[in-house]
């Protein structure tokens, strides 16, 4: 067996594991019961609030930090020895104050309960948490102190990609460059890096026996490209409840009923190997008619590993997601549909994020399927993984890999934090650019300096070095930008 990564049962992620690929488990592989895991996230959850705010806690936390406290320490000897109460019970016996909320009143006790697992629980808390906290500090290393120059002073440069892959467009060639070594500048290695993985919906010409020989043409040369284990059209989401790994022969072709199907990767990294197999699926579908339409979508799943239970790292990817929404849309449209329109918000709703931050994971997992940006599966464990559901479909690997590459760079500037994130304008919400400038049209070159000034914010925040911020910039060239359905065309 190759290496694998340990993963779970919602999609891809997380932390690799060399020697083992998990192939099919039949839930989450957790030692810990779910009651008591939820006392941990809690606690946690109140002393992330109680630092935010320069120490200061309300009554209500303190009583219900100390109530957790007690309940945990009674209920599973949880804290003892851990370094979670050890050191705050040490700075309290020396008559210091200790490093969590003050004691407001003293809370009942519990009753002892399941002890030795409890220990477990917090041990693989503890363990999760610190690993988080290392990756977290990798990702900020990871940007250099010195990024290439950016779009944002160097206009020149951008216009000269800008108009350079508008040429191509005009001439049929690709406009979109695609890179099979080192295309994610580390934000997708398997080593320090993340895993992400594509979803593929695609549609077929013709009737509905046309359709069915499509299908199992696709099937059929997948499994015999070494990409598919069988040649067969499996049940929607049938890859999720089987499990996920980063197996190369992993893909499957799934029913999809609002599209012909859909093609969904393995876990992925960037590998030159990746991104000729990704190459291949395209090609595949489009050998038997199968492309984008005016209804297909992409999906790609991205790990939040380091993400842990600081919901900061949430709210910052949300914040982005909110000022950059303009931007994001116009890159997520299928440009082969009339007008380049984006196919819809029907299963990609734009974002609502509130100014003040996320207060739990509770209210992360809010940001559901069915949204641009979906959280649902932010747990604040090592499996973790956020899934960028605007994306139009597209059976270019060209524009996939823009795609994973522009998800990857956001996630990872979500965690690195930095000077962006406080200096954040208005939000720029779907429809902006098109409001005020009105329907695409060749713009003089101070336009679109003007014009283009968001995007090349977005670049330079996201991405450190040029060669992925020209490939996005070539995306944006021949892309339009978009507004609400609400507003029509």
């Amino acid at each position: 067996m190759g290496s694998g990564s340990r993963i779970d049962h919602q999609h891809h992620l997380v932390a690799t594991t060399a020697g083992l690929t998990i192939e099919a488990p039949a839930n989450e592989v957790d030692l810990m019961p779910g009651a008591q895991r939820d006392l941990i996230d809690q606690a946690l959850q109140i002393q992330a609030r109680w630092e935010a705010n320069n120490g200061q806690a309300t009554l209500e936390e303190a009583m219900e930090y100390w109530g957790l406290r007690d309940r945990l320490r009674h209920e599973h000897d949880l804290w003892n020895g851990h370094g979670l109460i050890q050191d705050a019970e040490r700075e309290e016996a020396e008559g210091e104050s200790p490093a969590f909320p003050p004691r407001a009143s003293e809370p009942p006790a519990g009753i002892p309960l399941q002890r030795a697992a409890a220990q477990q629980v917090l041990d693989e808390v503890l363990e999760e948490h610190q690993a988080s906290a290392a990756l977290a500090v990798q990702a900020r290393d990871r940007w250099p102190a010195e990024p290439e120059a950016g779009f944002v002073d160097d206009f020149e440069a951008f216009r000269e990609i800008h108009d350079a892959a508008w040429n191509r467009e005009i001439q049929g060639e690709q406009a979109v460059p695609y890179l099979m070594e080192d295309a994610t500048g580390g934000l997708g290695a398997r080593e320090g890096g993340r895993g992400f993985g594509v979803e593929i919906e695609f549609d077929t010409d013709g009737d509905w026996d046309d359709r069915d020989e499509a299908l199992a043409a696709i099937g059929r040369d997948l499994h015999e490209a070494g990409l598919a284990r069988d040649r067969y059209m499996h049940d929607y989401h049938s890859q999720q409840h089987a499990g996920y790994t980063d197996a190369p022969n992993a893909w499957r072709l799934e029913s999809d009923c609002t599209v012909a199907g859909e093609i969904v990767s393995p876990i992925l990294y960037d590998e030159p190997q990746t991104w000729q197999n990704l190459a291949t699926v395209c090609e595949i579908v489009r050998r038997h008619g199968g492309g984008a339409s005016e209804r297909t979508g992409g999906h790609v799943h991205v790990g939040l590993h380091d993400y842990d239970h600081d919901v900061a790292n949430h709210h910052r990817l949300m914040q982005m997601y909110d000022h950059y929404e303009d931007v994001l849309f116009r890159l997520a449209a299928n440009r082969s549909a009339p007008e380049s329109r984006h196919r819809g918000t029907q299963w990609c709703e734009p974002n609502f994020v509130p100014a003040e931050r996320y207060r739990s994971l509770a209210d992360v997992q809010l940001i559901s399927h069915g949204l641009a940006v979906n959280l649902s599966a932010a747990r604040g464990q090592r499996s973790d993984h956020g899934e960028f559901r605007l994306w139009d479909g597209s059976v270019d690997p060209a524009v996939i890999q823009t795609q994973v590459n522009v998800s990857l760079g956001m996630v990872a500037a979500a965690v690195r934090g930095g000077s962006q994130a406080s200096r954040r304008r208005e939000p720029m919400s779907l429809g902006r650019h098109r409001q005020e400038w009105g329907p695409d049209q060749r713009l003089t070159v101070r336009d679109l300096e003007a014009n283009s000034i968001s995007f090349r914010r977005f670049a330079d925040e996201i991405f450190h070095r040029r060669q992925e911020r020209a490939q996005a910039a070539a995306l944006y060239a021949v892309t339009r930008w978009q507004q609400p359905e609400s507003q029509g065309w």
